[in-house]
């Protein structure tokens, strides 16, 4: 359960104890007073954010300690009837705008008023809001399925959902708001009457949000704001944002001075707040802008949770976020698998429908189409394999944050396991559709321009080429997979240890002293640790009965290497102590023990998730374990791995298996650009 934010938490002088601890380790240690600022703060902050959850994080549970099989249980999508039915009215008037050609305004490259009105019309905006507050009151773990149906009728509408919801404004008001800010917003936003945003970054500050410049400073009972936000998505006039900030003359100590502040969108410019749009090359179709204010007034009563806290209120609500980044990328591998495979122009002759058959077949390669080919057929199946752990790992995230539990590693894991599964299916299928992938996409840059689609049967679509920068982006937002790999992730999994015993050795020999009872203290957990990491039984399966004994030994598996890999990070700890923070990339390596750990918790997730009867599932789990396995031996595929890819490839390449039918079937593709079948509507 969250705690009340309205009191000071009691751990928060602990938190306190622990940032100067730290400051006077790096110090000690020769690093700068700017570098730590920055990583004194963003720790602090981390650790102000875990404080308002409750629970142990379960994925440390399974480097260190014994893990609950049934916390890392996707759970079933159970909807209540009311938001059951909203989603459906709102997926189901998206269908029909975007059949008619009236989902986008082309010419303002944004979605169509009437699109959005009819969204809120429909409940869209409130589906996450509680009931209390004019909203459906939709349990965070019911919004995967909507996110990966939104994804697949515009990306930009999922990312608009997102954005509304789980950054910002709705999910830090629910967790920080005061029972009148709550009231006064949130209907107004449930009824669609205001569109959310959430402004963090800033030119030079996105990955190390420490070295925030927009500042707030007290006048009487108002704010005055001044500084630059860019870029930020949504943050459209009249709507509303929330603006992560520094305070100034609050006498709060440097690094801990930030703050969050509900800011009312200006509906025009005027001589405290200016706003340009910013031109993107990915989600395109959202307002996304840069803007300046300049002792821009804001109420005092806008300030959101107490002063000092806004780096750890923030980070509360990055960690949902990733979760909905994973289910986004897992419906984009399947619709780039989907456009090699379906074939529009069966389609559009054959009464029965989708088939397959498309790009994978009738282009041919030495005398055999491109699809039978071992290496293609493993690059499908590997990407299957990826997306569809991918999907269960984002839903893990969102029961997780719905049972009030922050783990922050989990949430890295499927944010950076997944972006990277999208990236390397959208090089590869560019890779497929060869070289036609850099012709422009005709039919769009039509619609862009207004002209009549009706005549351009000979225009060529581009799918794959066109939305290279909408498949790379999901490796930057939310964090950029390296720094979360080297900094994030390395932080998130040894802060407990570093706060219970690397600290006090630290201060004690900052002091002039040995440290004899905290180095025994910490000597005593890491045998204590690693003997245990030699237990057979690495986990309790309690509340886990319906999995059968082959899901039960994968899971046993995957819960093995998790304490192997805990182990080797407490060798790492042990080997450097008070400068692990300095060699902590060590963890993030390329194919390390960050990589590792994604390989392998995905394998768990997916094991414990899968309860088809077809053997093509079974095979998914299968290969995923025995790539983690590999992959912690530091090993390449082996021929065996890259056979099982290559069925699996085969598979979600036929019409009549369960993976074809689940996953690419239903998915509407775009002609392949100059179908050989068809050349003569382009010449």
């Amino acid at each position: 359960m969250l705690r009340p934010h309205e009191a000071e938490p009691a751990g928060d002088r602990q938190v306190t104890a622990g940032h100067d601890a730290i400051s006077m380790i790096l110090a000690q240690a020769g690093r700068s007073p700017e570098e730590i600022a920055s990583l004194a703060t963003l720790d602090e902050a981390d650790r102000a954010a875990e404080g308002q959850f409750s629970g142990e994080p379960p994925t440390l549970a399974t480097l260190f300690g014994q893990a609950r099989v049934s916390e890392f249980d996707a759970g079933r999508f159970s909807p209540t009837p009311e938001v059951a039915a909203t989603m459906a009215a709102c997926l189901e008037f998206l269908l029909e705008r975007k059949r008619a050609g009236t989902l986008l305004d082309h010419e303002r490259m944004l979605f169509a008023d009437a699109t959005i009105a009819g969204l809120a019309e429909r409940g869209f905006f409130g589906l996450a809001i509680p009931k209390r507050y004019a909203g459906s009151g939709a349990k965070l773990g019911d919004l995967g399925p909507l996110l990966r149906a939104l994804t697949l009728i515009h990306p930009d509408l999922a990312v608009m959902f997102e954005v509304h919801n789980f950054l910002g404004p709705v999910t830090p008001l629910l967790d920080f708001g005061t029972d009148a800010q709550k009231d006064h917003y949130l209907p107004m936003m449930a009824r669609g009457e205001l569109l959310g945003s959430f402004a963090l970054t800033e030119p030079g500050v996105g990955a190390d949000p420490s070295r925030l410049s927009l500042t707030a400073r007290r006048d009487g009972d108002r704010w005055l704001v001044s500084g630059v936000k860019w870029p930020i998505t949504n943050v459209i006039y009249g709507g509303i944002c929330v603006l992560v900030l520094k305070l100034d003359g609050e006498g709060l100590p440097k690094g801990r001075d930030s703050a969050m502040l509900i800011f009312e969108v200006p509906k025009a410019d005027d001589a405290h707040f200016r706003m340009i749009r910013n031109r993107l090359s990915a989600f395109d179709y959202l307002w996304n802008a840069r803007f300046r204010l300049t002792d821009c007034p804001v109420p005092a009563g806008n300030l959101l949770g107490p002063p000092g806290k806004g780096l750890a209120q923030a980070f509360s609500s990055l960690a949902k976020g990733r979760g909905g980044i994973c289910v986004n990328s897992a419906a984009k591998i399947f619709r780039l698998l989907a456009q090699l495979i379906q074939d529009p122009e069966v389609e559009k002759r054959s009464a029965a429908g989708k088939q397959p058959g498309g790009w994978v077949h009738f282009r041919n390669t030495f005398g055999r189409p491109i699809g039978e080919s071992p290496r293609i057929s493993a690059w499908f199946g590997r990407a299957t394999a990826h997306a569809l752990a991918s999907r269960v790992l984002g839903d893990v995230c969102f029961r997780l944050a719905a049972n009030g539990v922050r783990d922050e590693t989990m949430g890295m894991i499927a944010k950076v396991f997944s972006t990277k599964a999208l990236l390397d299916t959208a090089i590869h299928a560019y890779q497929v559709q060869g070289g036609r992938s850099v012709h422009v996409d005709e039919r769009r840059a039509a619609a862009r321009r207004r002209e009549d689609m009706a005549a351009g049967a000979g225009m060529i679509e581009n799918y794959i080429g066109e939305n290279m920068h909408e498949f790379v982006i999901a490796t930057v937002y939310e964090g950029p997979n390296p720094v979360l790999a080297d900094v994030g992730a390395a932080n998130a999994m040894t802060r407990g240890i570093r706060t219970r015993f690397l600290e006090p050795i630290g201060l004690a020999e900052a002091k002039g002293k040995f440290g004899w009872a905290a180095k025994a203290a910490f000597g005593w957990y890491v045998v204590r640790t690693v003997i245990g990491s030699f237990n057979p039984a690495a986990g309790s399966f309690t509340g886990m009965e319906r999995l059968g004994p082959a899901r039960r030994r994968l899971v046993h598996r995957a819960l093995r290497r998790n304490r192997v890999l805990g182990r080797r990070i407490l060798l790492l700890i042990t080997r450097y102590q008070k400068s692990f923070i300095e060699e902590s990339f060590l963890l993030g390596d390329e194919g390390g023990i960050f990589d590792q750990l994604c390989a392998s918790t995905a394998a768990l997730v997916y094991a414990i998730a899968n309860d088809r009867t077809e053997r093509e599932y079974a095979l998914v789990a299968e290969a995923l374990d025995l790539e983690a396995e590999l992959l912690m031996r530091r090993r390449s595929p082996s021929a065996e791995l890259q056979r099982r890819w290559a069925e699996i490839g085969r598979l979600v390449m036929t019409g009549d298996t369960a993976l074809y039918k689940d996953l690419i079937a239903d998915i509407e593709v775009s002609r392949i650009p100059l179908d050989p079948r068809s050349i003569d509507l382009y010449i």
